[in-house]
């Protein structure tokens, strides 16, 4: 058991540092601009097959979407590390402390705080979807493109063989942590009822269910729109 999540935590934070380079601010999520947002780090040149410059538009929105998701839904009260948040991922009960750690004026304040949470998701799960289907076809053709190219390296074909299995590992990661976020909310919205009962509950409950059904339809990429793309055949 204590090799198991020895390995889930250097997954997760091989992820983060893989990440934090192509993270950039915008409307891609709702974390809280971290301490190292928009730090760059150290990269491959970007010739490189494994370089950041080399990832496509669709990676990167995958890569920044995925961050939202598998990060704590509700920011922290106080400052904290970006690897901290992404190494602590969907935790129920720091989720509940941070939803509950406000000396609101109103308790209908907290309840909204998780309503808006869920109804967040609820728009950014299909969006992070889309952009994984179109990451999953781009790296099937990448895979069938190496089939062909007479001129890509072994060390080349291995870079992109890599990058193919982390978008993988990405996706699995962030379709693990989707029905974790539905049981924070769900365990908040049960606390908060028993120290604070009020008729708020209602539309959030509504919102959690709504969100249970999303999350179970999961990734479905057959009726995603053909990737442009077309394999390099060389001709002559």
């Amino acid at each position: 058991m204590l090799c198991i999540n020895a390995a889930r935590f250097g997954f997760i934070f091989s992820f983060v540092f893989f990440v934090a380079g192509c993270v950039e601010t915008g409307d891609f999520g709702r974390r809280r601009i971290g301490l190292f947002e928009g730090k760059q780090g150290i990269d491959a040149p970007p010739d490189w097959f494994g370089s950041r410059a080399t990832l496509t538009d669709s990676e990167i929105e995958f890569r920044n979407r995925a961050v939202a998701l598998i990060s704590n839904p509700e920011k922290p009260i106080y400052p904290t590390l970006d690897a901290f948040e992404a190494a602590l991922g969907v935790n129920a009960e720091f989720y509940y402390g941070r939803v509950a750690g406000h000396a609101d004026l109103s308790v209908t304040a907290r309840y909204k705080r998780i309503e808006r949470d869920a109804r967040n998701d609820l728009v950014l799960i299909p969006l992070f979807r889309h952009a994984a289907c179109r990451v999953a076809k781009a790296d099937a053709l990448r895979l069938a493109s190496l089939e062909f190219a007479s001129d890509v390296t072994r060390l080349q074909g291995q870079e992109a063989n890599s990058r193919v299995m982390n978008n993988a590992a990405i996706g699995e990661a962030v379709e693990r942590a989707l029905p974790q976020r539905v049981e924070a909310y769900h365990l908040a919205v049960e606390r908060l009822f028993a120290a604070s009962p009020d008729e708020a509950a209602t539309s959030v409950i509504g919102a959690i269910a709504d969100l249970r059904v999303e999350v179970a339809k999961g990734t479905d990429c057959a009726g995603e729109p053909p990737h442009n793309g077309k394999k390099i055949v060389r001709k002559g």
